[in-house]
């Protein structure tokens, strides 16, 4: 193996793995922000009392 040979391997690997990286750096990125947007738009939940006040069907209360 020549110089050349053993530059351009070692050129190559470097770029693969920069590659790699910069694709790893973008999913985890677009992760975040996707994780970031839902949690901005997340409603808190309902109170219980109020979906008790507009039920269409009441639970009759008990008689002694």
């Amino acid at each position: 193996m020549n110089l050349d040979m053993i530059f351009a391997t070692i050129v190559g690997v470097l770029a693969a793995l920069a590659v790699i990286g910069a694709l790893a750096f973008a999913v985890v990125w677009e992760w975040c922000a996707i994780a970031r947007t839902l949690a901005a738009h997340r409603r808190p939940a309902p109170e219980a009392s109020f979906w008790r006040d507009r039920a269409a069907v009441t639970i009759p209360e008990r008689r002694p």
